[in-house]
């Protein structure tokens, strides 16, 4: 058996070098695994404080690293009609000099665990509707669905999510807005995030 081995000990040699290649490939796949996995933008899209019409929309960075908000877009349904807008400037204020830039738009930087919120879900459909020109009433609508972009990795990436809402009502004619699932939908595929860009890119406010 040992005359063997050392017989055979150039070939042994270069199949150990190749496990043990094999090995730490293994372990360097590990590794940016879980370096990409901590590192991923996430964000979160819910509702929160109140209920009804004025239940506010909270978006929240739950990945590592600090984003930039790019936009935000409401996509709603009314019967067979579906409209979508970006509703990223607060047009329900009044641009002054004196109040704060992020008072006036949803844009900007958030850092890792922040949460912003959006406006409520009765502004988000007023927002929409002045960026389209038409009467959209919040009480014919059956769904609304919240669309963040974001730009992430020192900016040199365009994510985003996605929550749909489905907008039900009481004989009190009271609204709630319950969400199709409790978790966000990332878009993170490179189809995905090339059609997010280009969809911001349609509905941009000329």
């Amino acid at each position: 058996m040992w005359d063997w081995v050392v017989s055979n000990s150039s070939g042994l040699n270069t199949l150990l070098n190749i496990a043990m290649l094999l090995v730490w490939i293994g372990y360097l796949q590990v590794f940016l695994m879980s370096f990409q996995r901590a590192n991923r933008a996430m964000i979160h899209i819910d509702s929160a404080v109140q209920d009804g019409r004025d239940a506010r929309c909270i978006i929240a960075n739950m990945g590592s690293e600090a984003v930039y908000v790019v936009g935000v877009q409401v996509k709603l349904t009314d019967g067979d009609k579906t409209v979508a807008s970006l509703v990223s400037d607060r047009s329900e204020h009044t641009l002054a000099v004196d109040k704060e830039f992020r008072g006036q738009t949803l844009q900007g930087p958030l850092a890792p665990g922040e949460s912003l919120d959006v406006g409520s879900f009765r502004n988000l459909c007023s927002r929409a509707a002045y960026r389209l020109g038409q009467d959209l009433d919040l009480d014919n609508c059956t769904k609304v669905e919240i669309t963040v972009a974001i730009a992430a990795q020192q900016a040199h990436r365009i994510l985003g999510a996605h929550k749909s809402f489905s907008i039900e009502g009481d004989e009190s004619a009271n609204l709630s807005f319950r969400p199709d699932r409790i978790l966000t939908e990332q878009i993170s595929s490179r189809r995905q995030r090339k059609a997010l860009e280009q969809r911001m890119l349609e509905i941009s406010p000329e």
